[in-house]
């Protein structure tokens, strides 16, 4: 009897502890996972900040090229200006090259005609005293220096206006040779910075899905713990009850034990009565391994559903914004492909806010590229110069690449203000302007 309550016990100990190791093996699992889930926001982090730097140094490029530009366009400015300035000198120079011209063909054709050809040595013949001889030689000569003189100025102006003509031409041919390199140039960086800026954004949802999935998995842990500490609970209340079992059956053992002492000297019989007895009490004894199979029954359940707590719950996918449709206006479609991403409402094309803005575009490049005065107390408008329509400008403003603001963010609050919903934009030669309402 003694030795069937020890095996009820051991048996009962085996169950337990079977139940109780799932839930400590799914914990330690979880704890692997989390440590893995930091590691990778670790490597994102790291990523992005190494984005970040390169994205600023691309800035500071794009800002560089920019202020060249700049500077290549006011000397162009200057060029022109000068080129207008030798023009007239040129008009000026071919106007007296064509007097001259005409002097000296009037004076071949009285030669010609009238035969007033003049040498030193007719004037000699001719003259009627030395004296006179003497006057008409100096007259001869003076004339003779004189047309030696205009010709000799006539080659030098046309020489000086050639020499100009070309200086002037590789000028501006060497101008724009570099302004054209310059744009290649920046529109190259400011690719890179867009394809930069994307993959940067991609990292942070990368780090953001990875965030989530380790708050996933705290629960998991969570919930893991909690049914590990019940299982516990239950361990102790079964071993509670075991006791029981077995201070009971010990009492009911001791019982049987002093009736079959009693009834060894009755008759057969009675002697039948305690062995019922002892039949009964062993019964009684094998009844209580039931509640320990219900135990064991009601373990086995609660481990199941723990054995489902710990596969992992699906990382939700985050639902992409759609992007809207194109406008045909390039720079109104990136807008709204930006507000989009953003999860702002797309904005729609206004034809006045158009006008005024290129109204203020042909101002702008009037004036050599100077922002009016007026502009900087204005929240309705923004201006670039030098930069593509597109993507192109809507990422510098976004970025304040190469941009004057007080606040350090003006262009790109006005790309970002939830509360407009109509703008235009203005072309006109290399400024860009947008107007909104």
């Amino acid at each position: 009897m003694k030795k069937s309550v020890l095996a009820s016990l051991l048996l009962c100990s085996l169950a337990l502890a079977t139940v109780a190791t799932p839930s400590t093996v799914s914990a330690t699992d979880v704890d692997k996972k989390i440590e893995q889930k930091d590691q990778e926001i670790s490597g994102l982090k790291a990523k992005q900040n190494d984005l970040a730097t390169q994205v600023s140094s691309l800035e500071s490029e794009v800002s560089s090229i920019y202020d060249e530009s700049l500077a290549l366009k006011q000397q162009q400015t200057d060029l022109k200006t000068k080129t207008e300035e030798l023009k007239q000198e040129i008009a000026t120079l071919t106007e007296r090259i064509d007097k001259r011209s005409e002097a000296i063909k009037k004076q071949a054709r009285d030669v010609q005609v009238n035969g007033q050809s003049t040498t030193i040595m007719d004037a000699v013949l001719n003259a009627k005293s030395v004296g006179d001889a003497i006057a008409r030689v100096q007259a001869v000569t003076t004339i003779v220096s004189a047309n030696n003189d205009l010709v000799k100025q006539q080659k030098e102006d046309k020489q000086t206006v050639e020499s100009k003509k070309i200086e002037t031409e590789k000028k501006l041919a060497k101008i724009e040779t570099t302004k054209a390199e310059l744009e290649t140039k920046k529109q190259e960086l400011v690719a890179k910075q867009a394809d930069l800026n994307v993959k940067k954004a991609s990292l942070a949802l990368e780090q953001s899905s990875a965030e989530g999935s380790k708050a996933s998995l705290l629960k998991q842990k969570e919930a893991a713990e909690k049914e590990q500490a019940r299982l516990v609970e239950e361990q102790k209340a079964a071993a509670e009850k075991q006791k029981q079992a077995e201070a009971k059956a010990s009492t009911t053992n001791s019982s049987s034990d002093t009736a079959s002492s009693s009834t060894d000297s009755s008759s057969t019989a009675n002697s039948t009565a305690p062995s019922t007895s002892a039949d009964n009490g062993s019964s009684s004894t094998g009844s209580t391994n039931v509640p320990d199979n219900s135990n064991n029954n009601s373990s086995n359940n609660s481990n199941s559903g723990s054995g489902n707590s710990d596969s992992q719950a699906p990382t939700p996918t985050p639902t992409p914004t759609p992007t809207p449709s194109p406008t045909g206006d390039p720079t109104l479609d990136a807008l709204n492909a930006l507000r989009s991403s953003l999860g702002l409402r797309p904005v729609s094309w206004d034809a006045g806010l158009a006008a005024s803005a290129t109204a203020r575009a042909a101002q702008v490049e009037a004036a050599g590229g100077s922002i009016p005065s007026d502009h900087w107390s204005r929240g309705d408008e923004v201006i670039a110069i030098m930069w593509r329509p597109g993507n192109s400008v809507i990422m510098a403003w976004y970025n304040e690449t190469g941009m004057v603001t007080p606040s350090g963010t003006g262009h790109r609050d006005w790309e970002i203000n939830p509360s407009i919903t109509r703008v235009g934009f203005g072309y006109v030669g290399d400024t860009i302007v947008g107007h909104s309402a």
